[in-house]
C-alpha cells in the first residue's frame, strides 16, 4: 500500500535486500527520484521529514 505525504509516496511495507530493511519514498512530480529510509535496528535513518512520518503513521 502507499501512503500520500506532501510530494511524497511511501509504500507501508518495507523492502528487504541483501540484509537490508528499508521504505521506499518515491516523488510525486519527479517518480525517478527516490529517497530510502533504513530500518537499522529499532531506529529509522534517511531524510528527517520521512522518518517522522513513517514514525508517527506507519508504525504505530
Amino acid at each position: 500500500m502507499i501512503v500520500n505525504f506532501g510530494f511524497w509516496n511511501i509504500q507501508t511495507e518495507p523492502e528487504v535486500m541483501f540484509g537490508k530493511k528499508y521504505f521506499i519514498c518515491s516523488h510525486k512530480n519527479n517518480p525517478t527520484k527516490l529517497e530510502l529510509v533504513f530500518v537499522k535496528g529499532d531506529k529509522l535513518e534517511g531524510k528527517k521529514e520521512l522518518v517522522e512520518f513513517i514514525e508517527k503513521e506507519i508504525l504505530e
